[in-house]
């Protein structure tokens, strides 16, 4: 019974994931925490300045309650009225007594200046009896107490107006809440997301960045490909990183040239704009920024192209901060860093190009370095470079095998298909030959003599690089017998043997000295 228990459990949670509603905002719909969740998953203290305000103590409350429509509109956010607060605050209900407290200072911090910007140095007089005929005087009680604020003036300057109100009715005006525009924040970044709240999609900070949506714009560029989420969420707004523009910024098309302008910094920043980052202090460019170069090198190559690395790091004084000696890292004193480092290049994981450029390649390696664009197309040695050359960087070549070996799946396996690129295959007896996988071949060159035809290469491999049967135990780093053992020692429907060498016989070939 528990079993079953514990699987209906289970299948309900998973029914009520599955089947739970995509997220949605609806700008003319009731105030709901769901419409408010999406950006802001902290209700808690708003940091309006002066107001001291929780969410928290307000759970009882509807959200509708205050915020009559949806606060976030035309790049502006509406606050709720002081008079929606005093629908609660203040208010006497019967034998409960106040609902909440009036007191300024429970609401409002001590710098906050109580008196409102409406009440100009000589309110007393004619103002605020004009706003008081055109509004009516209920407003005012929400700080003012009748007999002391009002009558007693009244009075003594002998105006025949009669005892003001002393309780203030509480009044909450209805509010249009327009047009009902619905926001999915799940779904790919799009103007309807973004241009109920932000009528000026171009109001940013001006001191900081020169950005103009338009000219994205008229380039048909959709706003996922610089906006990938929705970009309010509960931690805060999601602006795009420098590093998205410079996917277009800087970077050349191979057959269209280049994308965007992105050399000049003060193409997208004003002259004023400090350019140099907060975090590169004088220890960082003494010593610590190698550390951020070579965890995520793109971010130099931002603002910096190698030849502003190079300079320093060979020991040329081009600024007053460097060293004037060469600057080597570690691991390329070490004696195997010369055959490894090509490895290291391929696999990303060094800033080669923070110091290296085209010609520091070109000093040892004769094939252009790094390849150019569609070099894979056509990337044949020139006369004069040994396949040597190549093997410098590309050290694994299984990748290299599934690729060339490809057009010749159907090839005889004979000396004269392989030894034009393999010249060690060429190597009498074959068994002699140290590389185990060109003896592995060699040996089966003059099988024809007794199959009375030669191998073909698709017979045993199923991919290149590997054979099926070696996938199967590439961690064993010896030979896979039992691909060798369907040929060796096996005998044909007709009773006759298909190859010599048996069982230990086999192993004998090669492995003289086994002692067996």
């Amino acid at each position: 019974m528990i079993l079953i228990a514990a699987a209906f459990l289970l299948a309900a949670s998973v029914t009520a994931w599955a089947a739970q509603p995509e997220a949605v905002i609806d700008t003319a719909k009731p105030i709901s925490p769901s419409q408010c969740a999406p950006c802001h998953v902290d209700l808690g203290s708003v940091k309006e300045p002066g107001i001291i305000f929780n969410h928290g103590n307000h759970l009882l409350v509807s959200c509708d309650a205050c915020h009559a429509r949806m606060p976030h509109r035309s790049g502006e956010t509406e606050k709720v009225p002081m008079e929606t607060c005093f629908a609660c605050h203040g208010i006497q209900h019967g034998p409960q007594g106040e609902l909440a407290s009036a007191k300024c200072e429970d609401c409002h911090t001590k710098d906050f200046v109580l008196r409102p910007v409406s009440h100009v140095q000589d309110w007393k007089a004619t103002p605020h009896a004009d706003a008081a005929n055109a509004g009516g005087v209920n407003r005012c009680m929400m700080c003012h107490s009748a007999p002391k604020d009002c009558d007693e003036c009244h009075t003594k300057e002998g105006l025949d107006i009669g005892p003001m109100p002393d309780v203030y009715h509480p009044m909450v005006q209805p509010r249009d809440k327009g047009p009902s525009i619905q926001i999915y924040p799940d779904r790919p970044v799009s103007m309807s997301q973004c241009s109920y709240c932000h009528a000026d999609l171009d109001k940013v900070d001006a001191s900081r960045l020169i950005f103009n949506h338009g000219a994205h714009l008229a380039r048909n560029y959709r706003c996922e490909a610089c906006h990938e989420k929705f970009a309010h969420t509960e931690t805060g707004t999601i602006k795009p990183t420098m590093l998205s523009c410079y996917r277009c910024h800087g970077t050349y098309h191979n057959g269209q040239g280049k994308i965007a302008e992105g050399v000049d910094c003060l193409l997208c920043h004003p002259k004023t704009f400090e350019l140099m980052p907060p975090d590169h202090t004088m220890p960082f460019i003494k010593g610590t920024h190698g550390k951020r170069a070579g965890k995520d090198p793109a971010y130099c190559a931002m603002c910096h192209q190698s030849t502003f690395c190079v300079g320093c790091h060979r020991g040329e004084k081009t600024s007053p901060n460097a060293p004037g000696k060469p600057v080597i890292p570690a691991n390329h004193r070490k004696p195997q860093w010369r055959s490894k480092h090509g490895g290291i290049f391929l696999d990303g994981k060094g800033a080669c190009g923070s110091c290296h450029t085209d010609a520091s390649c070109k000093r040892c390696h004769k094939t252009v370095m790094p390849h150019p664009v569609g070099w894979i197309k056509n990337h044949h040695p020139e006369p004069g470079i040994t396949i040597e050359d190549c093997y410098v960087c590309h050290i694994d070549r299984n990748k290299c095998q599934n690729c060339h070996h490809k057009a010749v799946r159907q090839a005889e396996l004979i000396a004269s298909n392989c030894t034009p690129c393999h010249a060690e295959m060429k190597q009498k007896p074959a068994t002699g030959i140290k590389h185990k996988g060109y003896a592995e071949h060699a040996v089966h060159f003059d099988v024809a003599k007794k199959k009375g035809k030669p191998y073909r290469c698709f017979e045993c491999h199923v991919d290149f690089g590997t054979s099926q049967a070696a996938r199967q135990v590439e961690l064993q780093q010896g030979h896979d017998l039992r691909l060798c053992y369907q040929c060796h020692g096996a005998l044909d429907p007709f009773n006759k043997l298909i190859a010599p060498y048996k069982g230990a016989a086999l192993c004998r070939r090669c492995h003289s000295d086994l002692g067996v």
